[in-house]
């Protein structure tokens, strides 16, 4: 007989993962539930011996494995060696015996305030992203309602605003809410879990059960005498650590920044707009080559066809007064005196029409030398009214190029006259340029990264390889004087104290 029900639990311990998944796992807790107030409520007596049945062995055996479950999920946080292993057994552990979907460890700060130190699922929790913000709101706003002391079990959208992004978009609806307590019964941390089915009173007190092991655990992990016991075996590597550190901040490097860069054109010849106008078109693509005489751009010419034509048309009209004026100059004395105004009338008309005729031809602009177009967007230009003067391209030399980094204002110190430079592509990061710092502006303006930066120059040394095509983007470095490794490190930090503490 011994035999044969030490076989039949053997099989029902096999069975129990099965069990816990399915429909009786519900009344597995239940009466698991049952047996642990039993135990906390009755004398420790042994019942009477009763004859059982084949059903009452396998619930008997469900109810073990159960048991086992809980037991060794407690042995679990009680070996935790640190708090973020302790937070991943309260976050994944727990959900196998209470069926919850999610669950967030929360911490209770000295102020008052609520912080997601760990959750289902993830290793590492960020407490800055959203869905932790919304978390850490909610517990403060459920606390200070009905206190964090007791445990609460609400839907959403309770204690959060109803068109808020954790009501609308978080799928588990059903919450409850349960404390970690310290020996003088004060919240100091708690679980929060959630699913989509209403929680039952056996699976609150299964939980309730695990919290006052994970308390128990938690407490006496974060006690001092556990973190000195960790710490003074290494104290005498730490001290040999922290003297070889001070040795080597005194050890000089010469002082680099790190800026973004990109390859531009050393001498381009910039491609204006003559006239008012509106482009029209764009007769090159982006980065083409062009040559010398090279259609580049179309103005609308529309206006100006029409004031052209109206041009000649006056010209015509006063060439015909001065012609009238003429045959009536040698009868008449007044005639002979406006001969003189239709003469000026007709100069005036003539030079209107020449003056239409050079915006005529200015409508259509063409390259003034050989290069290659460098432009953004044709797209963006088609279509745009501009004015006298303003850019609308670069003819660039390919032949002759430099390097444009945009130097951070806080970097400047690295920055000298022909400090050395070395240039990363980021199409060729394994191979970098060399080069020398040219030149740099005077006043820092806001970069493309709307960062405060100096633009400088650099021409790069003359290699066998081929120079890199302008518009490359990359990464320099920038070398300048020497100066210890600790000021190296804490250069920034060091300014930023300076700056707040006034010295």
């Amino acid at each position: 007989m011994a035999a044969t029900r030490r076989d039949d639990a053997k099989k029902g311990r096999e069975t129990s993962e099965a069990a816990r998944l399915s429909g009786e796992a519900v009344q597995t807790r239940a009466t698991v539930t049952k047996r642990i107030e039993a135990a906390t409520i009755q004398p420790a007596v042994p019942p009477p011996m009763e004859p059982r049945s084949v059903a009452s062995v396998r619930i008997s055996d469900e109810t073990s494995a159960a048991l086992e479950l809980l037991l060794r999920i407690e042995q679990m946080a009680r070996g935790a060696a640190d708090l973020a292993e302790l937070h991943q057994v309260m976050t994944n552990e727990t959900r196998k015996l209470n069926r919850a979907r999610q669950i967030f460890v929360i911490s209770l700060r000295e102020r008052g305030s609520f912080k997601v130190v760990g959750a289902s699922g993830v290793a590492v929790i960020d407490s800055h992203s959203t869905l932790a913000g919304a978390i850490g709101k909610l517990v403060a706003t459920m606390a200070a309602e009905k206190g964090a002391a007791d445990a609460v079990e609400f839907t959403l959208p309770a204690f959060c605003a109803a068109d808020s992004e954790l009501a609308l978009a978080y799928p588990f609806r059903e919450m409850v809410w349960l404390p970690l307590l310290d020996r003088h019964s004060v919240p100091f941390a708690g679980l929060l879990l959630a699913r989509e089915s209403i929680w039952t009173k056996d699976d609150i007190r299964i939980t309730r059960r695990l919290t006052d092991a994970y308390a128990h655990a938690w407490r006496e992990l974060a006690t001092a005498k556990h973190f000195a016991s960790r710490v003074r075996p290494r104290i005498k590597y730490g001290l040999m650590v922290a003297i070889a550190a001070m040795v080597a901040l005194g050890v000089p490097v010469p002082m680099t920044a790190l800026a973004p860069a990109e390859i531009v054109a050393a001498t381009p010849f910039v491609v204006a707009a003559p006239i008012d106008a509106v482009v029209d078109e764009i007769a090159i693509e982006p980065g083409a080559a062009v040559r010398k005489g090279d259609v580049l751009v179309r103005f609308s010419d529309t206006v100006l066809r029409n004031r052209l034509a109206v041009a000649e048309r006056e010209v015509a009209v006063a060439e015909a007064r001065v012609k009238q004026a003429t045959l009536l100059a040698f009868s008449d004395a007044k005639a002979r005196h406006e001969l003189g105004i239709a003469a000026a009338e007709l100069d005036l008309k003539r030079a209107e029409r020449d003056y239409a005729a050079d915006l005529m031809q200015r409508s259509v602009l063409r390259a003034e030398r050989d290069g290659l177009a460098v432009y953004a967007d044709r797209k963006s230009l088609i279509g745009r009214p501009v004015s006298t003067g303003e850019r609308i391209m670069e003819i660039a030399d390919t032949a002759h190029v430099e390097v444009r980094i945009d130097l951070a204002a806080p970097d400047a110190a690295a920055l000298e006259a022909q400090s050395p430079v070395k240039l990363f592509l980021d199409v060729d990061p394994l191979r970098p340029w060399s080069g020398a710092v040219t030149r740099s502006d005077y006043r820092a303006r806001p970069s493309d990264a709307d960062v405060l930066s100096f633009r400088t120059f650099a021409t790069l040394e003359r290699s066998t390889r081929e120079l890199p095509r302008i518009g490359l983007r990359g990464t320099a470095q920038v070398y300048g004087a020497s100066t210890p490794l600790g000021l190296y490190l804490f250069r920034r930090p060091l300014s930023s104290a300076r700056q707040w503490l006034g010295l």
